[in-house]
């Protein structure tokens, strides 16, 4: 009873003091145009080498973190979704995927070409990462947008379009790249081409099933559902309504064989043209403050700080390819839509690589090391943070400073 008690403590102070630095560290990293993920990634780090002295951390408190943290992967995900407009996407839908279908091209081949050829790694870490890699973490760049006054642009808008496929799609192929991960590891042993090719095709007949499901539960269901737990209470009933919806959507998502993050994208995506939407998106917004640091806390912990030093070389040669995929694959590509400033500044603002991506190498790591070896997970990680550091100082040198409204008179 005393060391439940124990465990209980420390996960408590761990809690609350995440939570209590959310905010201030959040804020400060934002002055300098950086996300705060970086800092919750250093807070697991820093974990991670108390503990490896005074070993205070028992593996009740690691499963109580990865419980945390997947509620964060849900919140994260949740909050891509229900800020994405599928209407608007479909109406500027022939402008945005002239870039979108290069930028879902060259990133993923440049990765995996690095992996697959890197000594000692393998098809499916090459698979993994190259997924992951065709994600964007545009978020993360737009606070230097914001300062610039520039979110209003047309740059700004094939941006977020762009950026809203690339998420899409990578959700989309991980779900099918989970599915065959097993069979091309019997792969090593066997040739399995058949089998794969069946996962696939019952994968893609899974996600259309779903995708269905989200879709008609959104024009249908949805909108009369959240009238009703307005009538029951206007101020929480919208979020109540919401929360457990996503956790149940979340769980079908998993039981289907993608994962809890694919099922919160979508249940997301279902509520993004509800009335509501705002009060549910600030709503949630709480339950992101308390729930989304730990999912970086948590990929802080899970990175090997011995082998830190022998994964840089590389960590820096995964970074760049990611710059040089995002760069040719989007920047290239707005540059032939939109002209060569959109192409910079598009290119640089879709570099950084967060939550999606950061998703894939995780579950990688639970899969073992044949998918995911701890090398390349903490150069991964590394590489994560190269690219938030990188992208978004990249766009806030590249934006021209626009006066407000105040400023002009």
């Amino acid at each position: 009873m005393t060391e439940t008690a124990q465990n209980y403590g420390m996960l408590m102070l761990i809690l609350g003091t995440v939570t209590i630095l959310s905010i201030p560290m959040q804020k400060l990293l934002g002055r300098a145009s950086l996300p705060g993920m970086i800092g919750f990634i250093g807070i697991g780090l820093i974990i991670a080498m108390v503990d490896d002295r005074l070993r205070i951390l028992t593996p009740f408190i690691f499963e109580q973190v990865e419980v945390l943290a997947q509620l964060g992967i849900i919140a994260l995900l949740f909050r891509v979704g229900i800020e994405s407009s599928l209407d608007q996407l479909l109406g500027q839908l022939q402008r945005a995927i002239k870039v979108w279908l290069s930028d879902a091209v060259f990133p993923p081949l440049l990765v995996f070409a690095l992996i697959w050829f890197w000594p000692g790694l393998g098809a499916v870490p090459a698979l993994l990462v190259a997924i992951a890699a065709s994600a964007t973490s545009v978020g993360v760049s737009v606070t230097a947008w914001e300062n610039a006054n520039a979110l209003d642009t047309p740059e700004a808008a094939l941006m977020l379009d762009v950026a809203e496929l690339d998420d899409l799609s990578a959700v989309i192929l991980l779900g099918i790249v989970f599915a065959i991960t097993p069979h091309l590891h019997a792969g090593e042993q066997t040739i399995v081409a058949g089998e794969v090719l069946a996962a696939v095709a019952i994968q893609v007949i899974k996600i259309a099933a779903f995708c269905g499901i989200c879709f008609v539960f959104s024009r249908q269901v949805e909108e009369r559902l959240s009238k009703v737990f307005v009538g029951l209470d206007k101020r929480v009933g919208p979020f109540a309504f919401a929360a457990g919806t996503v956790f149940l959507i979340a769980a079908l998502a998993e039981k289907l064989g993608f994962s809890m993050a694919i099922g919160a994208l979508f249940a997301g995506l279902a509520f993004s043209r509800d009335a509501e939407e705002r009060q549910i998106d600030r709503a949630f917004g709480y339950f992101l403050t308390v729930f989304a640091p730990f999912f970086f806390v948590s990929i802080g912990l899970s990175v090997a700080l011995d082998g830190i030093s022998a994964a840089l070389p590389l960590a820096f040669a995964l970074l760049a390819a990611l710059i040089a995929g995002k760069l040719l694959g989007a920047g290239l590509a707005a540059w032939a839509v939109a002209g060569r400033r959109a192409g910079l500044l598009i290119g640089a603002s879709m570099i950084p690589r967060a939550e999606i991506y950061l998703i894939v190498m995780l579950h990688g790591l639970t899969l073992g090391s044949w998918a995911m070896p701890q090398q390349l997970y903490t150069a991964a990680v590394l590489a994560s943070i190269g690219t938030c550091l990188i992208g978004p100082l990249a766009t806030g040198r590249l934006l021209v400073k626009k006066p407000t409204k105040e400023q002009k008179v």
